[in-house]
Formats: C-alpha cells, structure tokens, sequence
C-alpha cells in the first residue's frame, strides 16, 4: 500500500449540499454533476473554467445521472427516471417509475454500463433500514429488480472487460464484486471485494480506471482509495474535504481525477473550518480513466 501526497486543486467552489456523481462528456467536453439537496445540475469547462448551475424542480431531487446516446441526461429521482436536455432547455420526460410512488424512498447512485443500461440503487431517504433494490433499467425503460436488502447503494460501476461489477452499500461499509454477463445484462456470484467495517471512512461512489483499478471515496475519513482488482488496497490518498462522494476521470485524454464533495448538516462552524467542503477538487493520479457509457434509451 501506498500512501500518496499528491496536489489537490479546486475545480469549482460550488459549495454543495451534497455534490455527487460527477460524469465527463465527451462531446461538450465538459464535468456535469448534482447537488443531490438544492437539487441542480451543474457543469464545467475545465479550459474555460465556466461554471453553470441549473436549478432543477423541487421533486426532481437527483440521486446520479447518467448521459443519454440522444443528447441530454437521465435524472434517477424519487418520481422515477426523466429524460433532460439542459442545452435545450427541453422539458423532463419520464421514462420509468421503478419506486411506483413508494413513501420516503429515492434513486440514489447509479452507473451505465456498454450495452447503454442503467443500473440504479433506490434508499429510503431517511430511514436507514435495508429498504434498498438494484434495479437494471434497459434501454426501452423495462425495470428489473436485480438485488435487494440494502440501506444505502453506492459505487457501482464496471470493470474494463465489462465481466466483474462492482457495487456497494455505504451504510454497512462494505463492497462487493459480481460477474457480469454484459450480453444478458445479468450479474452472479456475488462476493465480497472489500470490507471496510473497521474503518473510520465508509465507502460512497467509485470509478474503474483504464488498469481495471477502482477509485473509491470514503465519507467521514476524508480519504480517496485505489483498490487493486483482487480487492488490495494499492494508494491511499488524504483529500481536504472529510466527505469526498465519488470520483470521475475527465477533462484531456481522460487524465485528471475530479472528486465531488458535501457539507450536509455541517454546522456554520464546522463549514468555516473546513472551507472546501461540498468543493469539486482534481488531481493528476498518474492513470487514465475510461470513457463515459451511455444510456441507450
């Protein structure tokens, strides 16, 4: 294990509640992500450094997005999956409602994988009980609960010969690697990658980079993991923020990491003493990540 000291810069000083699931188009060649809390959709133009805020419907609370073949984004909210075209101004269509109205419950983290599906996590936004579904959302917008009994689903994502899937449950600190059929769109052999329970940190969103290693955010340790594809942790990066969320490859030839942040329930105190918290940073890791798949449907 290595422990690193590398520079950390400030991409955008958003200030979010609760910034999430930051994603590199490579078409505007710009860093969307989510306030989950506001909620708005943001953006970033690493060579401009423009950065836009888009204040979305109090009921379209974002839980992840995921870029659309079609332009646009998929919004995953507690009313179900829309369509969202931010350059056009298009107004959201939902596609599917795998909640069907559930009181309290909410998508959370989801990622897609090569063949454009939507893999998503629901939660119950405040019981912390095993409420949880994975479900798959297929290009047509077919639902299929795929797992079920977790408190807070977070980090999936692919590895990069689309045969081993990665997903979590942040509340019980543990992540876990399946194999993935990516012709069937069906995962087995679930098993435990990395148990983090006698961590300080808990694990919250993750990427796969271009070596088939996975980057994963640890909330409340301040810390950003680089876990070897046996599950061995390879680098431990402190970050300046407690509460890093979930890390992106972007900007040129894929080479920078981008990591969203929160201040949730931060005191006017605790904010002032960390004045970063709820910042997108960026850092150079020395490895490339992989491009963004995208919905199909």
């Amino acid at each position: 294990m290595q422990e690193a000291d590398l520079p950390v810069t400030v991409a955008v000083q958003s200030a979010d509640i609760l910034g999430e699931v930051p994603l590199w188009c490579d078409r505007t060649r710009r860093l969307w992500w989510v306030d989950v809390r506001r909620p708005a959709l943001q953006s970033y133009d690493p060579v401009s450094r423009r950065h836009t805020a888009q204040c979305l419907h109090p009921d379209l609370i974002t839980g992840s997005i995921a870029l659309r073949d079609k332009g646009g984004v998929l919004l995953a909210t507690p009313g179900g999956l829309f369509t969202f075209d931010p350059e056009q101004g298009v107004a959201a269509r939902r596609i599917a409602d795998p909640l069907g109205g559930a009181a309290g419950m909410r998508l959370n983290d989801g990622k897609c994988d090569r063949r454009g599906r939507f893999w998503v996590g629901s939660m119950h936004d405040t019981r912390r009980e095993p409420l949880g579904v994975l479900y798959r959302v297929d290009p047509d917008g077919r639902c299929t609960a795929m797992l079920d009994d977790f408190v807070l689903p977070n980090a999936i994502c692919f590895s990069p010969d689309d045969r081993t899937m990665y997903f979590a449950d942040t509340h019980n600190q543990m992540i876990w690697a399946f194999d993935y059929d990516i012709d069937a769109g069906a995962i087995s052999n679930r098993r435990v990658f990395k148990d983090w329970t006698h961590q300080k940190g808990r694990p919250d969103g993750a990427t796969v980079d271009a070596q088939g290693y996975l980057w994963n955010c640890m909330v409340a340790s301040g810390q950003l993991m680089r876990l070897a594809p046996d599950g061995r942790v390879d680098r431990v990066i402190q970050l300046p923020v407690t509460n890093p969320t979930c890390p992106a490859f972007g900007g040129e030839g894929l080479a920078t990491l981008f990591i969203t942040s929160h201040s949730q329930r931060f005191t006017p105190q605790e904010q002032a003493a960390e004045p970063l918290a709820g910042a997108v940073l960026a850092l150079d890791v020395g490895v490339r990540g992989l491009p963004e798949p995208r919905f199909g449907g």
